[in-house]
């Protein structure tokens, strides 16, 4: 399963409630202890993830909203070793519980949001998210006001999971005319999408257009390189743009944060020559290191 987890030590399962967890807070009660019969790690993380919340009653009222938050956080790094199967059918399970009091119900969906999804978020992980999404948006419970945030980060994430064929676009280029994603060939293909207004993109930019291996494999026809400007065309746009790259694809699409996950700025997604999602939001450092 991948996710994009640091992982706490088997060792540190079954620490008692009121013990600091290592961010400083108190825990909501004791975590469960694998019987010493189960060895493997998949199996002693599984049986953690399937009885971390037995004792918890979700009905009753959230008093310590931070400690809850650092107890979910804690939970949540036990999935990256757990069997996906396993992790899924607990979160739903979980979220199931949650809806005996919706004030609590509400309130995790806000955590799992801040952990899993927000771009300060600790862990990402769309795998982990979409099914609290799932349980969040299929709840009748809530109203479709409540619901509409998660409907609209579950189709972005629906839209742009690795492995997948990464969604068609079209746009217009600095030199006025308009190619599509499908148009565009490369063993690897860079989509590069920035925001002239955001400074990062511009030191982004710089690097990238000044990275010695990625240039020679754009000379090699190895890699296509496209930096997408997420705004509208204009003149005064198109003129900069120009001065970029005289190797990459660079264009405008105004609409294009409605089709793809785009949740930091700069957004670095990596596709292989059928336009598979390789990787996706990932910075500068994470392409010249696979680069090199």
């Amino acid at each position: 399963m991948a996710v994009l987890f640091s992982v706490l030590p088997c060792a540190a399962f079954a620490q008692n409630a009121g013990e600091e967890n290592g961010v400083g807070q108190k825990r909501l009660f004791d975590y469960p202890v694998v019987p010493d019969t189960i060895v493997t790690l998949e199996n002693r993380t599984n049986y953690i993830v399937q009885n971390f919340w037995n004792n918890y009653d979700f009905s009753a009222p959230i008093r310590d909203e931070k400690v809850f938050e650092a107890t979910f956080r804690d939970y949540v790094t036990f999935f990256k070793y757990a069997h996906k199967t396993i992790v899924i059918s607990c979160i739903k399970d979980m979220m199931r519980k949650a809806e005996s009091n919706k004030s609590n119900f509400l309130l995790i969906a806000d955590i799992a949001e801040r952990s899993l999804y927000a771009p300060e978020a600790e862990y990402w992980s769309d795998e982990v998210y979409i099914p609290f999404l799932e349980s969040i948006v299929d709840n009748n419970m809530l109203k479709n006001a409540e619901k509409e945030r998660y409907k609209y980060q579950l189709e972005l994430l629906k839209n742009n999971l690795m492995g997948d064929k990464a969604q068609d676009f079209e746009m217009k280029l600095a030199d006025g005319s308009k190619k599509k994603l499908s148009e565009i060939e490369g063993k690897m293909i860079f989509l590069f999408f920035n925001d002239e207004s955001c400074e990062d993109c511009s030191i982004a930019r710089l690097r990238l257009s000044t990275d010695v291996t990625l240039n020679k494999l754009i000379d090699a026809g190895e890699v296509a390189f496209v930096c997408v400007y997420m705004g509208k065309y204009s003149d005064d746009w198109a003129s900069r743009a120009r001065s970029y790259h005289d190797k990459w694809i660079i264009g405008a699409n105004e609409d294009i944060a409605d089709k793809y996950d785009l949740r930091i700025q700069p957004s670095i997604y990596i596709l292989d020559s059928n336009k598979v999602i390789l990787d996706k939001n990932i910075n500068v450092e994470g392409i010249k290191r696979l680069l090199n």
